[in-house]
């Protein structure tokens, strides 16, 4: 029995199977089949069986695992989660703010995720690599979930980011189940963030006559980013002063 046909012997022990494949094969057509002896299939098992445990020993001081057994439990374990329900988050998004989206899902793998579980986007580059952890669940548990994460200062437009589950395993990081989708809308403001600040200052100029302004404009600077009002831009002076 030539080995480049263990593989067609894995799923076929005890049971007629065609020989090669072929369309011109009377076999292989279903017309005449060959029977799988019992000396076959234990030169098959065999070979597998020395193949795996090759392959195990390449790997095995990356893996930190002592058995094949536990080679096999390795590579047939699979972490897996259903989304169950999406919760709306159609909403208006702005720069420093803290995106919130929830949903409910369900742990329909077979083993319990680990304690260091989050989603982690993937795409675009201005979010990639943000990362949100999230609770643990149990085989076969369901609970609500969110992906929270701050929008950082990037070009006003629409963005789809997506997110995947992932954990760490013995120092190897495991993506699994389907990827989610979030939509950021990030609009134009229609006055920028340093003339509204500049309007605060004035009202704060107007409002308070013991506030070293000298640093007014470093503080605007700073916070040239995002809007502040006149009590952040009030205590940021003070502050500045002491």
């Amino acid at each position: 029995m030539s080995y480049q046909y263990y593989d067609t012997f894995i799923s076929s022990k005890n049971k007629a199977i065609p020989c090669c494949n072929k369309q011109s094969c009377n076999l292989c057509s279903g017309k005449q089949v060959v029977q799988v002896q019992q000396d076959d299939i234990n030169l098959i098992d065999k070979l597998i069986k020395n193949k795996l445990q090759s392959r195990f020993e390449d790997i095995k001081q990356n893996l930190k695992i002592k058995t094949l057994e536990q080679f096999l439990d390795y590579h047939q374990r699979k972490y897996s989660y259903q989304m169950i329900f999406q919760f709306n988050c159609q909403t208006k998004d702005e720069h420093g703010q803290i995106k919130i989206f929830s949903f409910k899902l369900k742990n329909d793998g077979r083993i319990d995720w680990p304690n260091q579980t989050y989603f982690k986007c993937i795409s675009p580059k201005e979010f990639q690599d943000i990362k949100s952890y999230v609770k643990p669940l149990q085989a076969g548990a369901e609970d609500i979930q969110q992906i929270s994460f701050e929008i950082p200062f990037i070009k006003e437009e629409q963005y789809i980011t997506r997110w995947r589950l992932c954990c760490n395993r013995i120092d190897e990081e495991i993506q699994f189940g389907p990827t989610i989708e979030i939509p950021i809308q990030l609009e134009k403001q229609s006055e920028s963030y340093e003339q509204c600040n500049l309007q605060t200052l004035e009202d704060l100029k107007n409002s308070v006559n013991f506030i070293n302004f000298n640093s007014s404009d470093e503080i605007l600077q700073q916070n040239k980013h995002k809007k502040l009002d006149i009590n952040e831009l009030f205590n940021l002076l003070f502050n500045k002063q002491q």
